[in-house]
């Protein structure tokens, strides 16, 4: 006697691949490549023009200057990031303190600008704690 009847039973072609229910066979990978997300690039635009309108409201600035400050802005966080990565990497610590950020400063900053930088920092976190 036959537990099932051959009317029940289902035939699987060889041809057609079986559909897996199994999360292990979903490849994150492709689903990322079908994705691609666009990073957007870091823009100090708006804080270079809120700062010149406080500082001076009756200067213009063109869009060529502009540019040309946001790019120089770019350039010297960039330079700080890889300072302060490197500098947290010798530390072996995860957070940065300000006498980290102002090694970062006499590292990356040049002659009496470096002092000024500094002394305008020391004030910005004093004020802060």
């Amino acid at each position: 006697m036959d537990i099932f009847p051959e009317e029940t039973c289902i035939k699987v072609e060889d041809d057609e691949p079986i559909p897996s229910t199994s999360t292990h066979d979903f490849n994150p990978v492709q689903r990322i490549r079908g994705k691609k997300q666009r990073r957007e690039e870091l823009s100090f635009k708006p804080y270079i023009l809120r700062m010149k309108k406080i500082v001076s409201p009756d200067m213009k600035l063109s869009s060529i200057a502009l540019e040309d400050l946001d790019n120089l802005i770019s350039n010297v966080y960039e330079i700080y990031c890889s300072e302060l990565q490197l500098l947290s990497s010798h530390t072996k610590k995860k957070t940065l303190t300000a006498k980290d950020v102002e090694s970062a400063t006499k590292l990356c900053i040049p002659g009496n600008m470096k002092n000024k930088a500094m002394d305008f920092g020391r004030r910005c976190v004093y004020l802060q704690a």
